[in-house]
């Protein structure tokens, strides 16, 4: 028994072993029995269930590695019946949090939660797992009142779990978990970065390619083999890219081979000059902050030579910026204008109406349907463009102060710990860059409609796993 242990559960100790294998039998004979009374297809399904649920358990990064790649996809869908369908990132994210849920039960005490890993012995509660768990339940408890103006309260209790305790849990308490050292870190950075380069070609493509035989061109995502697995919104490449570029940085300071770091640039300049193509506002206005910060904070001895710099960037840049202004004239861009004036003029109604819990969490489309002129002018009912106003219609103030209170916090936490960090540690650029995504993925949000999804989440997920790095990296004061 001993040696089968250690063959299926290797680099674990004989007792751990022994509690594998015997829990391993319990599913075992649980499965048989099951299969005795129900039909094949439920016994197939939960016996796929618990292989992936296994395999997951034993290679847990690698199921981080699939929701990195999959983070911005998240069109790229299962449909499990009529009114299901599932991201696969969410579902991959659910299967992992499961595994890790599992491994910290049962690994202590290496990788299991801190107030179990003396399983009873005296241990301290501590909630070093759940980075802004205080900021998040004020935020889960703002959204639990908002039920009271809720006319389906039974959805809005569904959206309350599902996304917002969701986007918290798995992008967020995930990530932070399961990335343990620098070298998972820069592998996720590394399939951040990947991604970020085949949406930049996605949009080169539909540039080289469009239909659009005028002068009006943009970066637009395009579906793949029919399925249009980024959307197809100009701003959902803008988005991926905001979040990539500062990534790239880090790969760049990274790199030791010069080869390698004139690749990685070159993919910088081309994710950096796909933003702009996208003809996204939001997406100039991130990456402008995002470059300048850079240049102020980590190059600030050579602003001069970098001021000269911009110059010469904005006049090559300066067709670009006349024929963004043509586009940004144009019809298309304001009929968009006036209907976020729109939905903006629609949120505030319901904040005023509202404006100490909200109108009900996940009821925003709902006023909006409620607005015979905006379905006149508009069509179908959208979703608020912009976390302010969703948050102020949904969840009146309250909702609104701790949500920000909790994205503060992430914020307040990683230039802290960037400040704290020594010059000469290795997470000193990695922390800079991840500040500048946080803040760029944050900024994007603000006019945009991604804020409880993994595309917002995740970036941040990942910057807080950087920060508990380099915070246990720091040595140790000698008394």
């Amino acid at each position: 028994m001993m040696h089968l242990g250690q063959t299926l559960f290797p680099g674990h100790t004989p007792e751990e072993q022994k509690r594998f294998l015997i829990w391993t039998l319990v599913l075992i004979v649980g499965i048989t029995i099951v299969a005795l009374f129900a039909p094949w297809q439920y016994v197939l399904g939960i016996l796929l269930a618990i292989l992936i649920l296994l395999f997951f358990f034993r290679f847990i990064t690698l199921g981080l590695y699939l929701m990195v790649l999959l983070y911005p996809f998240i069109y790229l869908q299962l449909f499990i019946g009529r009114d299901i369908n599932v991201p696969y990132v969410d579902l991959i994210a659910m299967v992992v949090f499961a595994s890790w849920a599992l491994r910290s039960l049962l690994l202590p005490p290496h990788g299991g939660l801190h107030f179990i890993k003396q399983m009873g012995g005296g241990a301290k509660l501590s909630f070093e797992n759940f980075p802004g768990l205080f900021f998040f339940f004020l935020f889960f408890a703002a959204s639990l009142l908002s039920l009271i103006n809720a006319e389906n309260i039974l959805y809005s209790l569904k959206y309350i779990f599902r996304p917002l305790t969701f986007f918290y849990l798995m992008f967020v308490v995930l990530p932070y978990n399961v990335i343990n050292s620098k070298k998972v870190l820069l592998n996720v950075l590394r399939i951040f970065y990947a991604v970020g380069i085949f949406v930049a070609l996605m949009g080169l493509w539909s540039i080289l390619f469009s239909e659009n035989s005028g002068l009006l061109r943009r970066a637009l995502p395009l579906p793949i083999f029919g399925v249009p697995i980024l959307g197809t919104n100009h701003n959902l490449i803008a988005e991926v890219l905001i979040s990539v570029i500062p990534i790239g940085f880090i790969l760049i300071w990274e790199a030791k081979e010069i080869w390698l770091k004139k690749l990685l640039i070159t993919g910088v300049l081309l994710m950096a000059a796909i933003n702009l193509l996208t003809f996204s506002r939001t997406g100039w206005i991130a990456l402008a902050f995002e470059l300048l910060a850079l240049v102020l904070i980590k190059y600030r001895k050579n602003i001069r030579n970098y001021f000269e710099l911009g110059l010469v960037v904005m006049l090559i840049l300066s067709p670009l910026l006349v024929y963004g202004y043509i586009f940004m004239t144009s019809e298309i861009v304001r009929s968009s204008n006036m209907n976020r004036l729109a939905l903006t003029k629609i949120a505030l109604e319901t904040f005023i109406k509202h404006p100490i819990v909200g109108a009900g969490a996940g009821t925003f489309v709902e006023q909006v349907a409620m607005n015979r002129w905006y379905i006149v002018d508009f069509g179908s009912p959208s979703e608020a463009h912009g976390v302010v106003q969703k948050l102020l219609a949904e969840t009146g103030a309250l909702g609104f102060l701790t949500f920000f209170s909790l994205l503060g916090y992430i914020i307040w936490r990683l230039v802290g710990t960037y400040r704290q960090t020594p010059e000469d540690s290795p997470y000193k650029c990695i922390l800079l860059a991840l500040i500048l995504t946080s803040a760029g993925s944050i900024i994007f949000q603000l006019f945009n409609t991604s804020y409880f999804v993994s595309k917002m989440w995740l970036p941040l997920g990942v910057a807080l796993a950087a920060a508990r790095l380099a915070e246990e990296a720091k040595p140790a004061v000698k008394m």
